[in-house]
């Protein structure tokens, strides 16, 4: 009898054991990944402390709004709307633009120009769409400005919560760890608070990807991940932390 039993409990033992295995596809490359329903407390060599309980994030998007996607006349209520004028806060005219266009880059926060100029949102005003903006520094900000003067960085940063999370805390996010990227290479997992947004409150991360061509890709790469689970005070992701 205790030889049945103890045979039973192997048996038990090994079949939560494959029921808890990741057969994802973020198990390729051989990346290690932790299992995502056992996420508890903190694991001093590897992801930190979880912000949340498991899969309590919202997973978001955004990316450059490019005149060059929207150089078409645009059409309200049957009448073509082929243009906007855009200001700077002082009320300086930046130039007439594709309605469409405006309206995305108001909402993403940047944009590019045709002729290479980068713009950035730059508060409410009374002129044109009742949102100004700024021409940046492509040197410094060639795709765009986060928080503050921060960089916004390709498949780095993510906007958040600044009351959740510190601007510039580096972030291990398990849900993207072995992630193929466009370029081909593979994501570790680790990105940076550098951007907030009007719609981000609480448990929500939008994930900067550049371009609307990379998030069609990412979302085939993460088809059925709506939700993640963020970490702060991740060691392998110390890197990201500013010097």
């Amino acid at each position: 009898m205790q030889v049945r039993i103890a045979a039973l409990a192997v048996a038990v033992l090994g079949a939560a054991t494959a029921a808890r295995a990741d057969t994802s596809k973020l198990a390729k490359e051989d990346v290690p990944l932790e299992r995502k329903a056992e996420i508890v407390g903190r694991d001093p060599y590897c992801c930190g402390y979880p912000l949340a309980e498991n899969l309590g994030f919202k997973l978001r998007f955004y990316w450059l709004a490019r005149e060059g996607d929207f150089d078409e006349p645009d059409e309200i209520d049957g009448a073509d709307v082929d243009e906007v004028d855009l200001y700077t806060r002082d009320g300086l005219l930046i130039g007439a633009f594709s309605y469409k266009f405006a309206w995305h880059l108001r909402m993403e926060g940047s944009g590019v120009l045709l002729d290479g100029r980068v713009l950035n949102t730059h508060g409410d005003c009374k002129f044109g769409l009742g949102k100004c903006f700024q021409t940046l520094d492509v040197r410094r900000h060639p795709f765009g400005r986060g928080a503050g003067q921060r960089p916004l960085v390709p498949f780095k940063s993510v906007a958040v919560d600044p009351k959740v999370v510190a601007i510039g805390e580096p972030i291990y996010i398990p849900e993207l760890d072995g992630l193929q990227l466009p370029d081909g290479g593979v994501h570790d997992g680790c990105v940076r608070g550098d951007d907030t947004g009007g719609g981000i409150k609480l448990r929500k991360m939008d994930f900067f990807v550049v371009s609307y061509a990379n998030f069609r890709f990412m979302l085939d790469q993460l088809w059925g991940v709506d939700w993640m689970t963020p970490h702060i005070e991740s060691p392998r992701c110390a890197y990201l932390r500013d010097r």
